[in-house]
């Protein structure tokens, strides 16, 4: 795979109806394609993965994407902030 090839592929996950993602970057190492990014989920990672895989079904692909850090059990989803008083 080029360098052309690859940034073809990382429009197509950009623009893919299944995916929308815009952070995933990838990277030809030798005969791997590095995926890496920040996507919200275990299943939008695996999308992500099949978007490139029905692209080109033979890529040898290393998986660094993780997932955005969600809130646990308990935490706070968001934090009210009350505006000034006048």
């Amino acid at each position: 795979m080029n360098e052309q090839q690859t940034r073809d592929l990382e429009r197509a996950i950009a623009t893919d109806p299944r995916t929308h993602e815009l952070g995933i970057r990838l990277q030809v190492r030798g005969d791997h394609l590095v995926v890496s990014g920040e996507v919200a989920s275990e299943a939008r990672r695996a999308m992500v993965l099949e978007v490139i895989r029905d692209h080109d079904p033979g890529l040898d692909i290393v998986d660094y994407i993780v997932l955005s850090a969600e809130p646990g059990p308990g935490e706070p989803q968001h934090e009210q902030i009350d505006p000034p008083r006048r």
